[in-house]
Parts: structure tokens; sequence; C-alpha cells
């Protein structure tokens, strides 16, 4: 999986928010959001706004090790998520 969808919501024919996160070609992690409507007009001066976040990827790492720290308390809590999100592992005990 190289590109996801956090959140896509529409109002009406004129209100638009969308954020997706994706992996580019050189392995950065990039946000990028899109919102639109006319209540934009008043805070920018246009009626859309765009916006993109960049993590190199010698960060991601980081950034995975401090998400899973912070989501997680135990292994079977992060093993029940990997099989609810069809992740596959290994595992090895002795």
């Amino acid at each position: 999986m190289k590109k996801i969808t956090i959140y896509d919501y529409r109002r009406g024919k004129d209100e638009h928010h969308a954020l997706t996160a994706e992996i580019n070609e050189k392995g950065d992690l990039v946000f990028s959001g899109y919102d639109c409507g006319e209540y934009l007009k008043d805070l920018y001066g246009d009626f859309d706004y765009e916006y993109w976040l960049t993590i190199k990827a010698e960060d991601i790492s980081t950034i995975l090790l401090n998400l899973i720290k912070e989501q997680f308390k135990t292994d079977v809590e992060f093993k029940q998520w990997l099989e609810k999100n069809d992740i596959p592992y290994d595992t090895m005990s002795f």
C-alpha cells in the first residue's frame, strides 16, 4: 500500500475536505489535503486551499515507533491490530 485516504468529506455540492497520506517515489511520507467551500473566501481570500506536509524517508521509522508506543500497550493488542488490517507478521517464542 503506497497511498491511503484518511478522510474525504463532502457537504452539499460546494464543500469538500480531503486528506491523504502516501509514500512518494523518494520514500518520503506526504500528507496532502484539500479544502474548498465558501467559508474559505473569508479565511484565505480564495474558494479552495491545498496543503502538503512531508516527512523525509529517514524520519519515518521514528514516527512509526512513536505511534506504536502511543497506540499499543501490549503485543497482543498490536497483533490484533495487524490481523484486523490483514498485515502479515512472523512471531517466535521460546
